[in-house]
C-alpha cells in the first residue's frame, strides 16, 4: 500500500490557480464555530465559512439530513425536479414574499442571476434601454464574468475581452455618487460589503 502524499500550505502554491491566498494552515475538522488545523490546534472561524456556515461546522442535526439524503439520492440534473427541493421551496415561499424560488450552486451564479433577471424585468416592464446597473467600486459579487464587472475590482475583470455592458462604478458608501449617475435606464443599484 503506498504512502498518502503530504499536502500542506506550500502544496496550494504548486498545483492551485492563485486566484486567492489563503491562510497558511489548512483546517481538517470542523464542530460549531471552532476549525482545527492539521496539528491539531484549534481556531475560531469569524468567517464562517464566508456566511455559508450560519450553523456552523457539522452542526448535528444537518449531518443526520446530509446522511439520510446520501443514502437515498445524490443528484438529479434540471430535467427532473426532487422532493426535497420542492418542499424546501414551498417553505420559501411560504415564509417569504417570493412566488417561486430558484435554487443555485453558488453566489456568484445567485448574484448573476439577480442583475440577468433585474435587466430582463426592466426591459421588459419598462424599456429595451433600462439596463444600467449601478454598483460600488473594490465590491466582489462573484467570479463570473457578470459578477467580476458588476464588482468593480480589475484585478478580477480584466484581460477576458469585452465586458458586460451598462455597469457603472461608484466610490462605496457615497450616495451622492449613486444620486449622480442613477436615471431612467437604471434597472438596478447593487449594495455589498467593500473589500477595502
Amino acid at each position: 500500500m503506498s504512502e498518502q502524499p503530504v499536502v500542506n500550505r506550500q502544496t496550494f502554491d504548486q498545483v492551485m490557480l492563485p486566484i486567492f491566498s489563503p491562510a497558511e494552515f489548512i483546517p481538517v475538522k470542523g464542530e460549531g464555530s471552532r476549525v482545527w488545523d492539521q496539528q491539531g490546534k484549534e481556531y475560531i472561524d469569524f468567517a464562517g465559512g464566508i456566511a455559508v456556515l450560519a450553523l456552523g461546522h457539522c452542526h448535528p442535526s444537518l449531518v443526520a439530513a446530509v446522511r439520510e439524503q446520501s443514502e437515498k439520492l445524490w443528484h438529479v440534473s434540471n430535467i427532473f425536479t426532487n422532493e426535497q427541493a420542492l418542499k424546501l421551496a414551498q417553505k420559501l415561499t411560504n415564509a417569504t414574499f417570493a412566488d417561486r424560488a430558484f435554487f443555485v450552486n453558488s453566489g456568484s451564479e445567485a448574484n448573476e442571476a439577480a442583475f440577468k433577471l433585474a435587466r430582463r424585468y426592466a426591459i421588459t416592464k419598462y424599456s429595451p434601454y433600462k439596463t444600467k446597473i449601478i454598483a460600488f467600486k473594490q465590491a466582489f459579487h462573484g467570479r463570473t464574468l457578470f459578477t467580476v464587472s458588476v464588482g468593480g475590482q480589475a484585478k478580477y475583470a480584466d484581460g477576458f475581452g469585452p465586458k458586460p455592458a451598462d455597469i457603472i462604478h461608484v466610490p462605496f458608501n457615497d450616495l451622492d455618487a449613486v444620486k449622480a449617475v442613477i436615471d431612467e435606464n437604471t434597472c438596478a443599484v447593487v449594495l455589498g460589503a467593500s473589500t477595502r
